[in-house]
């Protein structure tokens, strides 16, 4: 009886630790494709920026060196109190300023930024962050990829520790590796779809004339990304095409997770049932999204797993379920394996691995305001080193 009672409590865990793994394996797996890109047509590049004085010079400058003379940057200086504004306009953007202290937020800016492109919008407009840096040639290779196939492009967005960071630092720009970088390229190859995720986001300029932003969600991108593929839209990821941000101190990182991993749980309630009903009444690839949505945060997918697998040998030893689970919980850590060897390294060297432990216990607290003291708002994250 309790071996019956554990097959569905055992499968419901060992799905999304199953599907974390075969992402990380598929992903590791996975070659970049360098093959040049070219013929891109004349591009915008909106940049939102809040309070971004002590950092906006290196994105803008960044920018600025890969524009022709038919492409142009916007920044969008959004509720300032600082020198943004100045600082953007002084290096050579196009700035256009916004007031509007009961509404702040980059869903509010980029709508702000797109009544700047009325009559000069562009073939393409691309999306980057105040704090973030395109890699050589990311943003020709986005627009003549959006532009050549009529699709929304997602670049590798990466975040990079400073020399000095410690291992929670790093542990995290590890794990927004495995998701923005590592499960983009198993998504790929097995849904041949991508998810949006903030920053180096190429759109065709009719598609995002029409793109409804939704100011209360805390991962806006990801949600439009979703309704973009449940409306039908195509949605790619080119890891070739390379954004990076500096990662923040520990104080910001807290701050930066809470809000993505709120907001991912937020979705994952909102759009799992969506994507399986689109699924099934037709479009299987969107299944492999619901799959993907489905993967709670690493950590908490650990725990659970963890002590479930603890729970169910205890009641019912080694029987089926058991080693069904204890074989996903074993895949999972081959696959991290592998995305740590191929990937990872650089980010998380050998000796900052002893410290999972501590930073799985740093994340417990912002796993469990979710259901304590759930974030409700966009906050700007810290970028003081």
């Amino acid at each position: 009886m309790i071996v019956l009672l554990l097959w569905p409590i055992c499968a419901i865990v060992a799905i999304p630790v199953a599907m974390l793994a075969l992402e990380c394996l598929v992903g590791a797996c996975a070659r970049t494709r360098r093959e040049p890109v070219r013929g891109a047509p004349p591009f915008t590049v909106l940049m939102p920026a809040h309070d971004e004085a002590l950092g906006i010079d290196d994105a803008v400058r960044a920018v600025l060196a890969q524009l022709r003379a038919q492409d142009r940057l916007i920044v969008i200086a959004d509720n300032c109190t600082d020198d943004t504004a100045a600082i953007a306009e002084g290096l050579g953007a196009t700035v256009v300023v916004r007031s509007d202290p009961e509404r702040r937020g980059k869903s509010y800016a980029l709508e702000h930024g797109r009544s700047a492109l009325a009559g000069n919008p562009g073939a393409v407009a691309i999306i980057v962050d105040a704090d973030c840096s395109p890699g050589p040639g990311a943003l020709q290779r986005l627009a003549a990829t959006a532009a050549k196939h009529h699709v929304i492009v997602q670049g590798a967005y990466l975040l990079v520790p400073p020399p000095d960071a410690g291992v929670i630092v790093r542990i995290s720009c590890f794990a927004f590796l495995v998701k923005n970088r590592v499960r983009q390229l198993a998504l790929r190859r097995l849904a041949g779809a991508a998810l949006l995720q903030g920053s180096g986001m190429a759109f065709p300029a009719s598609v995002f004339k029409r793109l409804d932003w939704n100011p209360t969600s805390l991962v806006e991108d990801l949600d439009m990304g979703l309704n973009l593929l449940i409306g039908g839209h195509g949605v790619v990821f080119d890891d070739a095409a390379q954004f990076s941000s500096r990662a923040s101190a520990q104080g910001g990182t807290a701050g930066q997770r809470r809000r993505w991993e709120h907001g991912m749980l937020q979705s994952m309630a909102a759009y799992v049932p969506r994507l399986i009903a689109a699924g099934c009444a037709g479009r299987p690839r969107l299944l492999v999204l619901a799959l993907d949505l489905m993967v709670p945060p690493t950590v908490l997918l650990i725990l659970i797993a963890s002590a479930v697998t603890a729970l169910a040998i205890t009641l019912a030893g080694l029987s089926a379920p058991v080693l069904m689970l204890l074989a996903a919980d074993l895949l999972l850590l081959a696959g991290l394996f592998a995305a740590w060897m191929v990937h990872g390294r650089t980010i998380l060297p050998l000796r900052s691995i002893g410290g999972i432990p501590r930073y799985m216990i740093w994340k417990l607290p912002i796993l469990a305001q979710f259901l304590t003291d759930r974030q409700q708002k966009w906050v700007r994250t810290e970028r003081e080193p």
